[in-house]
This record gives C-alpha cells, sequence and structure tokens, in this order.
C-alpha cells in the first residue's frame, strides 16, 4: 500500500511494512590479539640443528611466512615482531627455529673474529665475517644472525661497518650461562658472564629483565631463569607465577614478562594497575600480588 505526495516538487513515496521482529543482539567484529601459541607449535618441528641433522626433518612441516600467516591469528604486522622476537632463520624460503646449541656455536665464531682481526667493536665487516666463515655454517645463517645481532655503525672508505649490539649479545650470553644449570650463585654468575662476552662488553642487570630472575633474600644471592615464553598466556595465571616466583617487582623488571599480554588500550601500567598492588619503597615503586597470600 502507498500514497503519493509531493514536497517541494518531489514525488514522494510511502510503502507500509510489516515489522516481524527487533534484534537486541548482534554480532560485531572486533580487533582480537594475536594467538602465537600456534606459531610456536607449527614451528617445533622445524628446529635446525646443522646441514648434517637436515635428513632428520620432515619437509612437509616447514613453512613460509605466507604459510604461517595464513594459519596463526596475527595480522602480518604482528607475526613479524613476533618471529623478530624469536631465535629462527629463513632457509629456502621456510622460516625454522635456531637449535640454541647451533646458535651460540655460530655467534661464537662469529664474535671470535673481533680478536683474530684486530677489530674494533664498532669495526665488523659483513663480507668479510661472511666469506670466512661460510665453509663452516651456511650463508643464509651467517646472514640471519648477522642482521638480528648487528647494526651499523660508521662508513671508513666508502664501506659501511658494524658493531654487535651489546644488549643482544650479553643477554644471549646469559641464557647460554643459566641454561639447564637450575639455581646459579649471584656472584659466580656475574664473574663468569663478564668474562664470557667480548672484551668491551659490559653486561649489566638489565639485561636479565625477561629472562632471569635474581633472589637477594636468599644467601647467597641466587640467579635462576625464566623466560617470558613458558608462562601461560592466560593474565591471571601469568600473575600468579611472577608473584610466585618473585615477591615484589619493578616495573623494568616485569615489563617483558608482561607486555606479549598488553593492547593498544591497555598497557603495562593498565595491567598492573588491575592485577597487582602498588606500593612504593625507598622511592621506588614495587608491584606485588593483589591479595597477600
Amino acid at each position: 500500500m502507498y500514497n503519493d505526495d509531493m514536497e517541494d516538487g518531489v514525488k514522494r513515496k510511502i510503502n507500509r511494512v510489516e515489522v516481524n521482529g527487533i534484534f537486541y543482539e548482534y554480532l560485531e567484529a572486533v580487533l582480537g590479539k594475536p594467538y602465537l601459541k600456534k606459531l610456536n607449535e607449527l614451528l617445533k618441528d622445524s628446529v635446525y640443528k646443522g646441514p648434517e641433522y637436515e635428513f632428520e626433518i620432515n619437509k612437509d612441516k616447514l613453512y613460509t611466512f605466507e604459510q604461517l600467516n595464513q594459519m596463526v591469528q596475527a595480522s602480518p604486522k604482528e607475526l613479524k615482531e613476533a618471529l623478530e622476537s624469536m631465535s629462527v632463520v629463513k632457509i629456502n624460503d621456510k622460516i625454522r627455529l635456531l637449535d640454541f646449541e647451533y646458535h651460540f656455536r655460530v655467534l661464537s665464531y662469529m664474535l671470535k673474529l673481533i680478536d683474530e682481526n684486530s677489530w674494533q667493536l664498532d669495526e665488523i665487516d659483513y663480507e668479510q665475517t661472511i666469506d670466512t666463515l661460510s665453509d663452516l655454517v651456511p650463508r643464509e645463517i651467517l646472514s640471519d644472525l648477522f642482521d638480528k645481532y648487528a647494526v651499523e655503525s660508521q662508513i671508513v672508505d666508502g664501506l659501511q661497518l658494524y658493531r654487535y649490539d651489546e644488549h643482544k649479545v650479553c643477554s644471549f650470553f646469559a641464557k647460554v650461562l643459566l641454561h639447564d644449570a637450575g639455581k646459579f650463585n649471584l656472584d659466580d654468575f656475574l664473574q663468569a658472564w663478564r668474562e664470557s662476552v667480548p672484551e668491551g662488553m659490559n653486561p649489566n642487570e638489565e639485561m636479565l629483565y625477561g629472562i632471569a630472575i635474581i633472589d637477594r633474600k636468599a644467601q647467597p644471592n641466587i640467579i635462576w631463569a625464566l623466560d617470558e615464553s613458558v608462562l601461560p598466556e592466560n593474565i591471571t595465571e601469568r600473575f600468579k607465577i611472577l608473584f610466585d616466583v618473585k615477591e615484589k617487582w619493578t616495573v623494568p623488571e616485569i615489563s617483558p614478562y608482561v607486555k606479549s599480554l598488553t593492547t593498544e588500550k591497555v598497557d603495562v601500567h593498565a595491567l598492573l594497575a588491575k592485577y597487582a598492588r602498588a606500593s612504593k619503597m625507598n622511592g621506588i615503586k614495587y608491584y606485588s600480588a593483589k591479595h597477600g597470600k
């Protein structure tokens, strides 16, 4: 049924319709957090231990970046950032986890060239590094690890030189010392750590944030490994574990352990405000469990 009317010279048509129902609930697509646990599951069978072990690998379980992006709930940018935080390399366009011991061996080869060539720490030659070690290590591995650890430093006679990132190198060597070590006397660890890194690099405790726990209540003081990647994705469970292993945390100490749980709208401080209790000691803010044990 309709009737015609004129408004400002324009013919208007009015239709009668029947309303069958009103919906009060609806589905809306919203931006979610990346689900990276699936990434670890997909890569667990891809571990690269060296060319002599490649016969053990199931080639059907190796994936390119594009394939991973189809299977993991994450944007390309989020996936790229996640992979950059992991020990991975690209071989024949496939993303591979790098075996911890093999990673240490290759990085040690690279750092040893500093002394062998009498280089300053900011005078690392990329081409010479790759050419010298390519008989021992595939060039793809060398190139990927160089990109991971080296940053541009200076240009000499038209040649771009590099330096190794002190924080990344020292943090990795701390992981090596703590790997399967259990609880370690802190003073012994710090001495071994200083002696293990290239001369001129200076380890400090900030480099341990996100990879180790220091207990200064114990006598003697002790340290042990705790990597962020082993913690549960559930926020409540993660905070429970963190406050079980260490009663009080500063923001810099706890941030690496909860940063992956943040969103564009909820940062580390917002998470701490919700799941932890703040207190001050000697002018320093600490966070502890929301409810006392």
